[in-house]
């Protein structure tokens, strides 16, 4: 076990808390949460390898409470404390995951062993690999194309592996693009009952070049045959993504908000796509708004205008800004005949357009992820 390694703790009960800590010592660095609901928070932000939940004075009532966060951060192993350990108290324990019950009265005697042997063997939770997300504040704004160029410049950028995950659930335009097929995709990994790792994700990705693998959607793997993606264990399948590769590009068009929530608390940087119209604007504002009003950092949001005109626009880039009201906004050029070679094609623009002016304002978005990532705003 790694030394000071980080568990959570929930409980509002000061002598708990107390008892905790000194228990775990050197074994542990406590982080006290006050709440399930900040538990929940802070277990989204990062994985953690163990969670301690008080869960007196009602136990039942909060193993019931406690079971929602048991699924779906299933790489976190969970242990509960109570004032009396009961039958049915264990048996409901046991039932919904929960690893281990702790008396209060015996924490300094068996939450040290509880420690050593709980952590002692758990995969390694040091996340190093990066989440960009792709938003798209409308239908055919151009998100995917951005997702796809954007993936494969930072992996020339880096000549590290990049991994593409194609999160629509209703065209299947990436498979398109890129003109992959696969037995496996995202819906196999999000629906697994097992532990989802590292594997899992690697030996379910398609292959586009040695350095480029994709998740394909269940519209790309089977077109025109719908197929709802489910999103309950989203959380340990990202931790995976971030396991297995340096970087992985998520394209998110259309996804329900707490989807796109979710997605943005976790990535390094999140992209909000939109053109200079003005449905599109007043789109890209609601998606912005809404991501503030859940407390993602605000520094991690870029919004891009894409398809950017210099002559003669309908709406300036400077109209953009104004109206989305302070928040950063990077431009795409609109370079329609390269976009659409690309497409047609079916590959990147460093090769169906390398001395494109939109490959140039991408390679502009790469430099800045690698700018934020090295602490340069």
């Amino acid at each position: 076990m790694p030394p000071a390694a980080e568990i959570l703790l929930s409980s509002a009960d000061r002598d708990v808390q107390r008892a905790v800590a000194q228990a775990a010592d050197i074994l542990a660095q406590v982080t006290v949460c006050q709440s399930l609901h900040e538990l929940e928070r802070r277990l989204a932000e990062h994985a953690r390898p163990l969670a301690l939940v008080d869960i007196d004075p009602q136990p039942l009532a909060g193993l019931a409470s406690l079971e929602p966060l048991v699924r779906r951060f299933g790489e976190t192993r969970f242990v509960v404390i109570c004032r009396q350990l009961q039958n049915e108290i264990l048996l409901e324990a046991m039932q919904i995951g929960v690893r281990q019950c702790l008396v209060r009265s015996s924490i300094a005697a068996d939450l040290p062993v509880a420690l050593r042997r709980l952590l002692q063997d758990v995969p390694h939770l040091d996340h190093g690999g990066r989440l960009v997300t792709v938003l798209s504040a409308s239908g055919g704004c151009g998100a995917t194309t951005l997702a796809i160029n954007l993936a494969e410049e930072a992996r020339m950028a880096s000549g590290s592996q990049v991994l593409l995950i194609d999160l629509d659930r209703h065209y299947g335009s990436m498979g398109s693009y890129l003109g992959l097929s696969a037995q496996y995709g995202l819906r196999d990994v999000l629906a697994h009952g097992g532990v989802i790792d590292d594997h899992l994700v690697r030996s379910s990705a398609a292959h586009f070049t040695e350095n480029l693998h994709v998740l394909l959607g269940p519209a790309s793997l089977q077109p025109g045959v719908p197929a709802e993606l489910t999103f309950e264990r989203l959380d340990p399948a990202l931790a995976a993504f971030r396991r297995a590769y340096p970087l992985t590009v998520i394209d998110a068009p259309r996804v329900p908000l707490e989807v796109a929530v979710d997605l943005a608390v976790a990535s390094t940087l999140t992209l909000v796509v939109f053109e200079l119209s003005v449905v599109d604007i007043r789109g890209a504002r609601a998606l912005l708004v809404a991501l503030n009003d859940r407390r993602v950092a605000p520094e991690s949001i870029l919004a891009v205008a894409n398809r950017y005109r210099k002559r003669n626009p309908m709406l300036s880039f400077e109209d953009a800004q104004k109206a989305l009201g302070g928040w950063n906004v990077a431009r795409l050029e609109n370079d329609y005949l390269s976009a659409l070679k690309s497409i047609n094609l079916g590959k990147p623009l460093s090769e169906a357009a390398p001395r494109s002016e939109l490959r140039k304002d991408i390679q502009s978005l790469v430099a800045r992820l690698e700018g934020r990532q090295n602490g340069v705003a």
